[in-house]
């Protein structure tokens, strides 16, 4: 069996060619049920990445899979965006257990140690538990994955600093100011905007307004704390705006002439009395937008930026903390490949006892057979000791060739690879 990932996240394709995977929620359902081979699969669908984990038989190679991820996504969405089908990727074995580590620890996130990864990770595999979707191997590799996550968060300053993006870029717009009592226009309603929402309750501003280019404000402010905005009440929410905060990854939603409208003095005063705060991957603000002397614009690439700056000891630390734990679940899985031999040993020595145990009852009473089974069984457990433990040494060294010829040659047990 193999474990792979097929996947695509927001360094090889657009947010918005990766927002048109979301009707794909289902794809591990449908390739486990178009391939025998595949034994389980679980799906991480989130607003930044886009990946199946497989355990599958050798017979799977890395491009059927492929294709048959590719299949299965044009099946669940017609309407997907080529790029992300351009932008798949197959990971196997160690490389993908190791991103699928890396991903869960916040390592590969747009803003690196951002903690909303590691609970989008929890329930995807909880969902694919419940649905009986995962392996015993899957199993495995998830509580590995999840606990050496929650290792980096509480033993390494980047679980402890470990904040959203909308976090640090309202550190760097409102750096020079507190946010209590302010009133805040969220542009967008995807996941991301949950994450600014739950951040700005946390910093208690005074007043949340949203507002969604595709109409989704009430059915956003129905679940969350914020006043929606009518969609033709963007001028108005602009006009009493302290802060302006876009995620919505649909292209440009904010720029320069409408703020220039609702807000005349920004084109004239340089004193930057507005902060504009650009979360999309793709760009929410236009150029014209950020060149008015009265706006602060901040990027998303500027929040990426001081996090790099002011976390790379730490993410260097949490990068070991990542690599031992991925060693240490590989080491403990190639040491279970020596399980099936060990159990073999152990039923041709169970064989040998019964064998020698009938003989000696055609011969003597009761309790010398006692005493023999007693002895024998000792005897065994402690002869077993040794080539048990040596097994899964020699397992976790890559030398599971070698125990199964010594089976074979010393005690003529033979166990298929």
């Amino acid at each position: 069996m193999r474990i792979h990932l097929v996947g695509v996240d927001y360094l090889t394709a657009p947010l918005t060619a990766l927002a048109s995977l979301a009707p794909a929620d289902e794809l591990a359902l449908t390739v486990m049920g178009r391939e025998p081979g595949i034994a389980g699969a679980a799906l991480l669908s989130t607003c930044n990445r886009y990946e199946l984990i497989v355990d599958a038989t050798d017979a799977v190679d890395p491009d059927r899979l492929l294709g048959l991820a590719k299949a299965g996504i044009r099946e669940l969405a017609p309407d997907v965006d080529p790029r992300a089908l351009a932008g798949l990727e197959v990971r196997s074995d160690d490389t993908a257990i190791c991103n699928l580590f890396e991903v869960g620890a916040g390592l590969c996130s747009a803003v690196v140690g951002d903690k909303q990864v590691a609970g989008q990770l929890r329930r995807a595999y909880e969902l694919a538990s419940d649905r009986g979707q995962c392996t015993a191997r899957l199993h495995r590799l998830f509580h590995d994955c999840l606990r050496v996550s929650r290792t980096v968060a509480s033993s390494t300053s980047l679980g402890a600093v470990g904040r959203s993006a909308a976090g640090v870029g309202l550190d760097l717009a409102m750096g020079r100011g507190g946010l209590r009592g302010a009133r805040v226009l969220l542009m967008g309603t995807g996941s991301f905007a949950r994450v600014v929402v739950a951040e700005l309750t946390d910093r208690r501003v005074g007043e949340i307004e949203c507002w969604s280019a595709s109409g989704r404000a009430e059915e956003f402010a129905a679940h969350h704390p914020v006043t929606p905005v009518p969609s033709d009440g963007l001028d108005r929410a602009l006009q009493s705006a302290d802060l302006v905060i876009t995620c919505s990854g649909n292209g440009v939603v904010l720029s320069g002439a409408e703020l220039s409208v609702a807000r005349p003095e920004l084109a004239r005063n340089a004193d930057r009395q507005l902060s504009v705060i650009d979360l999309s991957l793709g760009g929410d603000v236009d150029e014209a937008a950020a060149e008015l002397p009265g706006v602060h614009l901040v990027r998303l690439d500027d929040v990426s930026s001081r996090t790099a700056q002011l976390q790379s000891a730490v993410i260097e630390e949490a990068q070991r903390v990542v690599t031992q734990g991925v060693a240490a679940h590989l080491s403990k899985e190639r040491a279970r490949a020596a399980d099936p031999l060990v159990t073999a040993l152990r039923q041709h020595a169970k064989v040998l006892v019964d064998d020698e145990l009938a003989r000696v009852r055609e011969n003597e009473s009761p309790e010398v057979v006692q005493a023999v089974e007693r002895s024998l069984r000792h005897a065994i457990g402690v002869m077993m000791h040794t080539p048990t433990v040596r097994f899964s040494q020699l397992a976790e060294e890559g030398r599971l060739e070698d125990c199964r010829t010594a089976l074979d040659v010393l005690f003529g047990v033979e166990v298929e690879a």
